[in-house]
């Protein structure tokens, strides 16, 4: 009976050298545990997938291998054409500025020195007040 135990291990391949050649013996001279292996492997051979045709296969790979499509694949030429037209765009309103070098450099000139000696002044107005209170 202890041999019989061993039935399962054997079906399954997963008995080693020495296991499964006293199990063998033991199927020899043992008719139940033969009749149960047999069992065995007419339900494994009844529960195994038949093989679908190569071409049944070769097509359902193609079908479950494809890329899909992102979303903005199909919208790169319009993309394109926006970015370009945005760039003309932007250059034709930077040509539209008018030219800041166009002053008179004794112009610059007269205008900062009236702001720098106003600024000044209130600067030495601003520091006497501060130092008549300290």
């Amino acid at each position: 009976m202890k041999d019989c135990e061993n039935l399962m291990l054997y079906a399954s391949n997963e008995l080693d050298g020495a296991a499964k050649a006293a199990f063998e013996q033991h199927l020899q001279t043992c008719s139940s545990c033969r009749a149960e292996l047999a069992l065995l492997r007419r339900t494994d051979e009844a529960l195994a997938a038949p093989a679908a045709p190569a071409s049944v296969v070769e097509n359902l790979f193609a079908k479950t291998t494809r890329r899909r499509k992102s979303f903005f694949a199909g919208w790169k030429p319009a993309f394109a054409g926006t970015a370009l037209l945005g760039l003309g765009l932007l250059t034709f309103l930077a040509g539209l500025q008018p030219d800041k070098t166009a002053f008179d450099a004794s112009e610059v000139i007269a205008y900062m020195s009236e702001n720098l000696d106003e600024e000044y002044l209130n600067f030495s107005n601003d520091l006497a007040l501060f130092e008549q209170e300290f």
